[in-house]
Formats: C-alpha cells, sequence, structure tokens
C-alpha cells in the first residue's frame, strides 16, 4: 500500500496534471498566451536571455520590449533574467533590472507594474500570485530580495529596499491530520503597502497586512507585523517604533 503524498495546490497543478508537458510549460512561462507568442518568447530568450555584455544588453534592449504588455524607453535587462508571463508585466521608462532577476506573474488575474526609473537588484525575485504587483517611479530594489503576494504589494516612489528583504510574505494555515499544512491554502490579509520615500533595511521581513507610511525607515533584520506611521522609525523582532 503506498504511502499518501502532501502537496501544495501548485505542485498539485504542474506535477500530477493529466495535461501534455506542451500545455503546462506554456501556461508556466506565458499564461494564456497563444502559441504563436509562446514561440516568439522562446526565440526571445535562446537569442538574448544568456548574451553577456554590451551585445546582450543591446539584443535584449531590442528584442524584448515586444514580449511586456508594455515597456517604455531603453529598458536594460540584464543576463539570465527570467520573465514568466510578460504579457501581465508593465514597465516604464528606463527600468533597470539586473542579472539573473525575477519577474514572475502567476495565475489569471495577476499583474506587475514597474514605474519609470526603478532598479531591481541581482537575483532578486518578484513574484505575483494572482495579485497586483506595482511600484511607483524611482524604487530601488537591491540584491537578493524577494516580494511575493497572492493579493497586492505597492511600493510608492523613491522608496530603497535594501539587500535580503522579503515582503509579502503570507502565513500557512496550522494542518492537522486529515490535511497537513502544506495543501491548505495561505492565510491571506490584503497585501502590503509601502509609502513613498521609505527605506527597508536588508534582511527585514514585512508581512503581510502591513502598511508602511511614507518616509518610514525600517531597521535591518526587523520583523514587521503591525503597520507603521509616515515618518517612524522601527526595529527589531517584533519591529517597534521608536
Amino acid at each position: 500500500m503506498s504511502e499518501t503524498i502532501y502537496m501544495s495546490p501548485q505542485q498539485e497543478k504542474f506535477t500530477k496534471s493529466s495535461r501534455s508537458a506542451l500545455s503546462l510549460y506554456r501556461e508556466y512561462a506565458v499564461g494564456d498566451s497563444s502559441y504563436a507568442f509562446l514561440a516568439w518568447f522562446e526565440l526571445c530568450s535562446i537569442l538574448g536571455a544568456n548574451l553577456p555584455g554590451l551585445a546582450g544588453f543591446g539584443l535584449r534592449g531590442l528584442l524584448y520590449p515586444s514580449l511586456f504588455a508594455k515597456c517604455g524607453k531603453r529598458p536594460a535587462i540584464g543576463r539570465s533574467v527570467v520573465v514568466r508571463n510578460p504579457r501581465c508585466i508593465e514597465l516604464g521608462d528606463r527600468v533597470l533590472i539586473d542579472d539573473f532577476a525575477t519577474l514572475d506573474v502567476r495565475g489569471t488575474k495577476g499583474q506587475m507594474k514597474l514605474g519609470s526609473h526603478v532598479s531591481i537588484g541581482r537575483y532578486t525575485a518578484i513574484v505575483s500570485k494572482d495579485a497586483q504587483i506595482e511600484f511607483g517611479s524611482a524604487v530601488n530594489i537591491g540584491s537578493h530580495c524577494r516580494i511575493a503576494s497572492q493579493s497586492s504589494v505597492s511600493i510608492g516612489e523613491s522608496t530603497l529596499v535594501a539587500a535580503y528583504a522579503y515582503i509579502g510574505a503570507g502565513n500557512h494555515q496550522r494542518g492537522d491530520e486529515e490535511r497537513p499544512l502544506i495543501t491548505r491554502e495561505m492565510d491571506i490579509k490584503g497585501g502590503v503597502s509601502i509609502g513613498k520615500h521609505a527605506w527597508i533595511g536588508a534582511h527585514a521581513t514585512i508581512m503581510d497586512g502591513v502598511t508602511i507610511g511614507d518616509g518610514a525607515i525600517v531597521g535591518a533584520h526587523s520583523f514587521v507585523k503591525d503597520d507603521i506611521p509616515a515618518g517612524a522609525t522601527a526595529l527589531g523582532c517584533p519591529a517597534r517604533v521608536l
């Protein structure tokens, strides 16, 4: 008698489906876009994704704008950037996406909008799981960050997020003998809102449902589970306003 294997809803969808591998890959890579668009997406990736140096930046700047729902002037897209479901992603002018970053939109309702002059650091992942993610102009996200949501994340203009920050973390619901934790839906609390001109320190974690006001500062390694008012400085685990 085989032992029951418990998986998350996404694992179930992509590893136990009876659909063809091509159909599953299309959904994962380009959502519900056509197979013709998938072919163009693959060609752009093959030609440009890993090309180094100035030639790589130039070719990606030429090819990749056609993949996005909207793309402003002169995007700078680094090597080995992962883009999923680009038809649900909008870029403003002169957006900078460093090497090995990820822009990932999943589901039919997900959308991602990056304003002009936004900078996304190396190895950072921005993930929309049927969520609305929007960054104002000149938002600067450091390297190795993860910003993910199943509802929404908004970050106001000229806000700085330092390296290794984790924003939008949802809560798993406690499991039991009948339904282990991994199989349960996430506990969603309405998303994260960060105002303009704020500063999120390195290794900070901002939990789902938190609002951080304009000009606020969150200290490094802080765990934020409650709102922080505009102009305040907060730090600690859990973070408290000084």
